[in-house]
């Protein structure tokens, strides 16, 4: 299958950013077994600060994960949307599925049997704080 990492730094506040990350073997960029094809990944990121009044008690006692340098203070949501995937490539059966880890917490989509290209539009939130 195939995989990538996104910096977190390189998100503007507030601004959606919509990615096609091509995936990959492994994450050396130097290994020619990443120069096969193995599908591609449309994603949305959007970075949303927390305002003074979204801090509440009960919120501040969830997971919370360290947020990316130059976080205005009191943190955010990180909103993962994966739109779709193209071509995904399998080794011996495409039963493909996007599996997202973010500082050691998993999230994964349905898994499709037998299918290449597909349609998911599903989000994922993660709690940034500082």
């Amino acid at each position: 299958m195939g995989m990538n990492v996104v910096p977190l730094k390189d998100l503007t506040p507030e601004e959606p950013k919509v990615m096609t990350l091509d995936l990959l073997k492994n994450m050396d960029l130097n290994d020619p077994q990443n120069e096969k094809s193995r599908g591609q990944l449309m994603v949305e990121l959007t970075y949303k600060p927390f305002k003074e009044d979204d801090l509440n008690k009960s919120f501040k006692d969830e997971v919370e994960q360290k947020a990316p340098e130059g976080t205005p203070a009191g943190g955010g949501l990180l909103v993962v949307t994966i739109h779709e995937a193209q071509d995904v490539e399998g080794k011996h059966h495409t039963n493909p599925y996007v599996r997202l880890l973010f500082r050691g917490e998993e999230m994964k989509t349905k898994v499709y049997n037998l299918h290449v290209n597909l349609h998911y539009n599903i989000a994922y939130l993660c709690t940034l704080v500082c």
